[in-house]
């Protein structure tokens, strides 16, 4: 049929939800999807060709063939049965009634060729500038180099400056092997490759890169893997993996038997699990000599990696910079901030102004502004849009490790012409990530630095001035796409004052050769001193070590110490972190020991892994948290504990007060008061983690019967404004969801318990499947092209109306879908089309009717039901208590703080004295709940002068926390309070009495007086009974723990159960049906937990220890705290018997506790 160009002029807009049934088919993989952004596009497409053939034909002044000629020119042509099925049922329906011709129809099939013909040119012609970029990069050069290397040795150090290519090249290079004499890979690479990063994000990043540059779709044959996320297939033969997984996997496979090479990138970072990778693939490579291992690093002491495995070959490569020039900027003293001080902002709003005067708007160039911390960013960010939104030229975006995904991908966009993009960042973009279109860097010169104090046990996270090869990381970021300006805010003489002090040094050290230099050489603590300097120091050495020294001793090491670390951490670190392990009973000393005269170490051979150890290693948590969940599920209390432990583990889910001022902080108190809890910080975080899932499930719900408005304004009810009210990221409440389906299935698994129903659906509906996956494919293309920047995505989200319309639309989108859900499916489709993929995967693979049900059970518990709860969680967090100062009431009374009035309170522990609250503690706002409520005065004669003041009680609080952490002075983090005996009686590991037990000192720092002897002894006589039933549900519980999962790996490998002679075919899905003893033992834990829950219950009553008085120990008073029995100096080898002693393990010779 000859078109002519004028059949092409018709409206078909008019007619676009018919043209879109016939030409975009919402089936499983149409050409183009009517939800991509190559849909909208179309439409664009026909108005500028209709216009362009106007404009034509008016020039011409008659009608043309054009389109028809180009027909013949088209690369592909399409063919549509369903329109040629519509226009001949059209015809043969005398009734129909259609405005456009077959004519209109076919010119109409013809634009549509053309579109397909326009988007297949511009694929090519990416493709065809992306093999020139590759080619173009500094490592592309080194490709044979690398393959030979690899094929010669197992080992190979590929040392590359920034923007080399090497992170997406190389794994490239491994998979397509040599290239023939056209340029084409052969395909005799290696078939099986892990690359390793030590972040989430530059996994994505990387293997979304990756899978663009091989034309392949993520998740086939590029994937990447990480925490609660996974694309990978068994198609997948490139995985980007996080380092913490693939030591989980070394656990399953400590072979590695699926890989054949593994590369190790950003090795020069040092976090504790690339040291641990780094030792453990030393091993691996002598047991698997067909294994190759790639080490990637910045040029930054790559001469240690070298040696470390045998002096294996380095492989440098330059970086691919431009000039970059260096200006220098130094502070002025005023605008130095001293510690604790806020940051000044502005010299880097004089900075934006610079480039604002000297650079055209039209050279394109963005800026990356490094500082030390969150805080800084905010310090910064604040007056940084201001200035942005008076000039209209800048967008500003923060970059942190706690932004939310979303948030983090807005700093790979593109900024629109004549605005440039303000990246505000921590060191976390030194190496890790690369941010194309950087043309300018702003260097602080400043990192906050995380560091352990084993003896102290807190964490301290100070500002230091960064080292040369971090100021040199920083500088690259300047310069990759083309000549770009380092701006630092410090002298030249501060940058080469360390260059000066570091080769002195070395000059006094000729004589020693650092290559190969011993920890026996005499000048070896100076070696190692100039190389912390010079580099950063290791994570391992910053961080407390009792989760590695448990991963270790699971997968077989009997001694850490003999570890091949690369640069070991201190010794006295790796037994306090043992003697932890051995407290808690993640370890214990073998029966057999050789020689009674000599006493073994701590981490000598004798120790074992307990199977509560074993337990605790597969918890992917830290170690108290861990201790947290396994007690819940012995007292049946696990539901409510997944949701605490949950919120413990994610990463700020409030946003802290303290990056907040003025009235916006008085409103964001006041939203947040509402969910606020007298107990503590975790369970405010249940709290609103529980609302925000009532808030999702509440569907057809007229607004006049909620109990709560969370409009946070006009309109229905929002999840997503209601977090913006009162401070919740809703990134980290989704992670909690996932997080908490996690910890339930490891606990079932682990046959710890029992679930009624399952988080994760037994069987999704087939069209919910597809509806899910479709919702991700469509995510995944969606976040794979780069966005264009609007300056309202450098403004802060509020609660108020800038995006309801988008906030809304996701609402009632989920609402919709949940509506129809009930009802036909064949509405689902396409509902479930504009469902966001977290709300659909809340629905069908978290089960949002079951969590709504566990937050309902949750908001109906007693107080009784809370005390037990913190029992549990007390269990976990002991020894981490505080004691509060005597004059906190004082504090109270007459100072607080500008934070609220509990800022200024004391407290006391162990290790540290003198701690203060954490400004985002919920006891600053409200801290009358830690005194006792009801105080009387005893005084007898026997009380001594020092305890007078102290008021008896039977309701005296302490404090746990989850961390110490200092800053500008030490910090209680994440904090709930628990009453103070009963927790004390129940977990402390050293209990002394005098005769009558009114006088008791836990652990030889905290002491109590008990007013009534016979309440004392009875109180001490129900938790000796208490602790030896928990530790007897204990035992059962592990053992039927250690019987399930024997099952379990039995049924796997192909094994007949010894108990029943079944064979491993059988069907079968509970366990007890397989062993009968499973079922024996589970009805002793059933019995044993009723029992022990009403015990704890009516010991945890005010009533039951009486009234008490608290007081904390100072060391002069430890010291005064025994004396002698009567009858002089005592024999050797001869102690006085207490009643305590077998069941708290302690000894003490010839002492009893002085009564004054």
């Amino acid at each position: 049929m000859e078109l002519e160009d004028s059949d092409c002029l018709c409206d078909y807009l008019s007619h676009k939800k018919r043209l879109t049934e016939l030409f975009f088919p919402n089936n499983k993989n149409p050409i183009i999807s009517r939800h991509s952004n190559a849909y909208e596009e179309f439409w664009n497409f026909l108005q500028k060709l209709q216009k362009w053939i106007r404009s034509r034909s008016q020039t011409d002044g008659q009608s043309s063939r054009l389109l028809s000629q180009k027909r013949a020119r088209l690369n592909l042509q399409t063919v549509n049965y369903r329109l040629e099925d519509f226009l001949r049922h059209r015809e043969v329906d005398r009734h129909s009634s259609g405005t456009l011709s077959r004519r209109n129809f076919h010119c109409f099939h013809l634009i549509f060729d053309m579109y397909l013909d326009f988007l297949q040119k511009q694929k090519i012609s990416r493709i065809m500038k992306l093999r020139r970029d590759q080619a173009a990069l500094p490592m592309a050069a080194f490709r044979s180099q690398l393959l030979d290397q690899l094929s010669a040795h197992r080992v190979v150090v590929v040392a590359g400056d920034t923007g080399c290519g090497k992170s997406t090249q190389v794994p490239q290079y491994l998979y397509f092997g040599e290239l023939d004499s056209h340029g084409q890979p052969l395909g005799k690479g290696y078939q099986h490759i892990a690359v390793t990063q030590p972040r989430r994000i530059a996994c994505i990043s990387l293997a979304a890169r990756v899978s663009t540059e091989m034309l392949n779709e993520l998740g086939s044959k590029v994937a990447y893997q990480v925490r609660f996320e996974r694309t990978r297939t068994k198609a997948t033969q490139i995985v980007f993996i996080t380092e913490g997984l693939l030591l989980r996997q070394m656990q399953l496979d400590p072979f590695l038997k699926e890989y054949d090479v593994l590369v190790l990138d950003e090795v020069h970072e040092r976090h504790w699990q690339t040291d641990c990778l780094l030792g453990l693939v030393k091993c691996l490579v002598m047991a698997r000599p067909e294994l190759r291992v790639v080490l990637m690093s910045a040029t930054i002491n790559v001469q240690l990696f070298s040696s470390f495995f045998e002096n294996c070959p380095i492989l440098e490569v330059p970086g691919r910079l431009f000039p970059i020039d260096i200006k220098y900027i130094p502070l002025t003293p005023a605008e130095i901030s001293e510690a604790g001080d806020r940051l000044d902002p502005s010299p880097y709003l004089r900075l934006l102004q610079r480039i604002d005067a000297k650079y055209p708007a039209t050279e394109r160039g963005d800026l990356l502004v490094f500082v030390p911390g969150m805080a800084d960013i905010q310090a910064i960010m604040e007056p940084a849009r201001a200035y942005a939104e008076q000039t209209k030229r800048w967008i500003i975006l923060p970059l942190h490790s706690t932004l939310s995904a979303e948030d983090q991908e807005k700093v790979f966009h593109v900024a629109p012409d004549g605005v440039r993009k303000c990246v505000l960042s921590t060191n976390i973009s030194e190496t890790s990530l690369t941010i194309d279109g950087i043309r300018f860097v702003a260097d602080s010169g400043k990192v906050k630095e995380l560091s352990w104090d084993a003896s102290a046990r807190l964490r301290r996270l100070k500002e230091f001035p960064i080292s040369k090869a971090s100021a040199n990381q920083r500088k690259g970021r300047a310069g990759r796409t083309g000549p770009g300006v380092c701006f630092r805010f410090y002298s030249q003489e501060d940058y080469d004052q360390f260059e000066a002090s570091f080769l002195r040094m070395l000059v006094s050290l000729t004589t020693i050769n650092l290559m190969t230099a011993t920890r026996a050489d005499p000048c070896w603590f100076l070696i190692e001193g100039l190389l912390c300097v010079a580099f950063n120091t290791p994570e391992i050495r910053r961080v407390p070590l009792e989760t590695l020294v448990l991963q270790m001793m699971v997968m077989g090491l009997p001694d850490v110490k003999y570890f091949p670390f690369i640069e070991p951490p201190e010794e006295k670190c790796l037994d306090e972190a043992v003697e932890r392990l051995l407290s808690h009973g993640a370890l214990i000393k073998a029966a057999s020991i050789t020689d009674s005269k000599t006493r073994p170490s701590s981490t000598s051979s004798s120790l074992q892994v307990t199977p509560l150890g074993r337990l605790l290693a597969d918890l992917p948590v830290e170690f108290s948290l861990g201790r947290m969940l396994i007690i819940a599920s012995l007292l049946g209390l696990v539901e409510p504990v997944l949701s605490l432990v949950a919120g413990m583990s994610v990463q700020a889910p409030l946003v802290p007060l303290t990056s907040l001022g003025g009235s916006e902080l008085a409103r964001r108190v006041e939203a947040l008061s509402e969910y606020e809890s007298d107990h503590g910080d975790a369970f405010t975080v249940m709290n609103v983690f529980d609302e925000w899932l009532r808030i999702k499930s509440e569907v057809n719900e007229p607004i006049g019967s909620r109990t709560h408005d969370h409009s946070g304004g006009g309109g229905s009810l929002n999840a997503r404004r209601w977090c913006r009210r009162i401070g919740a990221q809703e990134q980290r409440l989704h992670e909690m969801v996932r997080l908490r389906s996690q910890f339930a299935q490891l606990l079932s698994d682990c046959g710890l318990w029992n679930r009624e129903g399952s988080d994760m659906r037994k069987s999704l509906d087939l069209s919910h499947r597809r509806n899910l996956n479709r919702a991700r494919r469509t995510e995944r293309l969606k976040n794979k092209r780069r966005r264009l920047l609007t300056l309202q995505d450098g403004t802060e989200a509020r609660s108020g109306s800038e995006s309801e319309d988008e906030c809304e639309t996701d609402s009632s989108r989920l609402r919709k879908w949940l509506s129809a859900a009930g009802g036909a499916g064949s509405r689902l489709g396409s509902i479930a089309q504009d469902v966001s993929v977290r709300d659909l995967e809340l629905v069908l693979c978290y089960d949002l009717s079951s969590l709504t049900e566990f937050a309902n059970r949750h908001s109906e518990m007693t107080q009784a039901d809370l005390q037990l709860l913190k029992v549990v969680v007390a269990g976990g967090l002991y020894p981490h208590l505080a004691i509060a100062d005597d004059a906190n009431a004082y504090r109270v009374a007459n100072r607080g703080g500008a934070a609220g009035p509990g800022a200024e309170m004391v407290f006391h522990t162990r290790t540290k004295g003198f701690v203060t609250l954490h400004p985002n503690d919920v006891f600053v706002r409200n801290p009358d709940v830690l005194f006792p409520k009801t105080k009387c005065q005893l005084e007898t004669e026997e009380t001594p002068k020092s305890t007078k003041a102290l008021a008896y009680s039977s309701d005296h609080q302490l404090l746990m926390y989850l961390d110490l952490m200092e800053t500008t002075r030490p910090f209680l983090v994440n904090t709930m309070h628990v009453p103070a005996l009963p927790t004390l009686l129940l977990y402390c590991r050293e209990i002394d009495t005098n005769e009558d037990a009114t006088r008791i000192v836990f652990d030889s720092w905290i002491e109590v007086r008990l007013a009534d002897a016979e309440a004392a002894q009875r109180a001490l006589a129900t938790a000796v009974w208490l602790r030896a039933m928990m530790d007897r549900l204990m035992e059962l519980q592990l053992a039927n723990s250690a019987r399930i999962r024997e099952l379990h790996a039995a049924e796997d490998s192909g094994e007949v159960t010894a108990s029943t002679g079944q064979a491993s075919g059988t069907e079968c899905s509970n366990p007890t049906n397989r062993d009968p003893s499973v079922n024996d033992v589970q009805y002793q834990c059933r019995k044993l937990r009723s029992l022990l829950g009403q015990s704890l219950a009516a010991f945890l009553s005010s009533s039951a220890v009486g009234l008490y008085t608290l007081h904390r120990l100072l060391a002069g008073d430890v010291k005064r705290l025994f004396r002698y029995p009567p009858g002089g100096q005592p024999k050797d080898n001869a102690y006085l018997p207490r009643p305590m002693r077998k069941i708290f393990f302690t000894k003490r010779k010839f002492k009893t506790l002085c009564s004054q």
